[in-house]
């Protein structure tokens, strides 16, 4: 069995594990820090598999926070960053430059700083800095511990009051749904599989998964060596719709489709998915089991975590290595 495949089948057990190893984390710091300060807004640091956590948290938490919860891929932080602002700088490897770029500008802004790591640069500069600190489990693909860090993101944000008690309650409770749902997800993956294979995939959401619909297409990108486009909701019905013409190619569209899409979102969806098909595209609608959003966004995640596996092994491709981005970093480090 794959390395890859044994880090998807055991997913749910990182909830369990990281909840266990949290329960022993020394919350002192971040309870100093959290003492008397009431964030006026939130900004997540993170790229790639460690940026996806925050982007999925902040699609959450859009239509519920009262402060804007902000995540940020770049080098660079927001000019709005200041003393009032709680920055949450996550990087699994510690030593993403964009991230320690960014949370060394955050933390000359003033702003509230807290770290999720594995070890690294992040992590010197945590301890250096008196910075509350979750620490990961380090040694495996950033992308296979989402369900890690983006349980350690829930729980720093409990510490700060971002989110409620019930919401990291509704996250830890996704661990019986996902081992109960393994079987099922796997075979509904398979099935996908089938009909995606040796096409180009657009893969739509409405806005409430949108940072899901990024998470599918990163991790077949990455997993699968896969190019995918992804798009929303209503906004792709005001441009990307129109280059929606008859094309020969072998095309699928996926559409993630949830109770929580706006209504007319999801009339939308349906007679988008007329004009999808009759450009000559196959359109899948895929809808997520669960008994609250927690649970029906992790099945997501899920899903498209195994299909990106299971499409990486009938390509007979590595679904570990990724070549191009240690290539880039090697040029990077000599410049």
């Amino acid at each position: 069995m794959s390395e890859m495949r044994n880090l998807i089948e055991s997913v749910p057990n990182q909830i369990g594990a990281m909840v266990s190893a949290l329960k022993d984390t020394d919350p002192l710091k971040h309870e100093d820090l959290a003492r008397g300060f009431k964030p006026a807004g939130v900004l997540i640091l993170g790229m790639g598999g460690s940026g996806i956590g925050g982007a999925i948290m902040a699609s959450i938490l859009e239509n519920s926070s009262s402060i804007p919860v902000v995540p940020s891929s770049n080098y660079s932080v927001p000019a709005w960053v200041n003393s009032t602002t709680l920055v949450v700088a996550c990087s699994y490897s510690g030593d993403t430059e964009e991230t320690i770029a960014s949370v060394t500008e955050a933390a000359d802004m003033g702003a509230k700083i807290a770290c999720i790591s594995s070890g690294g640069k992040l992590t010197d500069l945590a301890k250096e800095n008196n910075w509350p600190l979750v620490t990961l489990k380090g040694g495996h693909p950033p992308r296979s511990q989402f369900v890690s860090s983006f349980t350690c993101l829930a729980w720093t944000l409990l510490q700060f009051r971002i989110i409620e008690e019930g919401m990291y309650s509704d996250l830890v409770g996704t661990e019986e749904s996902m081992e109960d749902s393994k079987e099922r997800i796997s075979l509904k993956a398979e099935a996908l599989a089938d009909l995606l294979e040796g096409k180009e995939v657009f893969i739509y959401s409405g806005m409430m998964m949108s940072s899901v619909a990024t998470r599918w297409r990163q991790q077949l990108n990455e997993n699968s060596k896969l190019l995918v486009n992804t798009h929303v909701f209503p906004e792709m019905n005001h441009n990307e719709l129109v280059g929606w013409t008859y094309s020969e190619g072998l095309r699928v569209v996926v559409v993630l489709r949830t109770p929580e899409d706006h209504e007319r979102t999801q009339i939308r969806m349906k007679l988008s998915a007329e004009i999808f098909q009759e450009a000559g595209s196959d359109v899948i609608f895929v809808e997520p089991e669960g008994d609250n959003k927690m649970q029906r966004l992790m099945d997501l995640v899920y899903l498209g975590d195994y299909l990106s596996l299971i499409l990486a092994e009938r390509a007979g491709v590595d679904p570990v290595e990724i070549h191009n981005i240690t290539r880039l970093k090697n040029a990077l480090d000599k410049v």
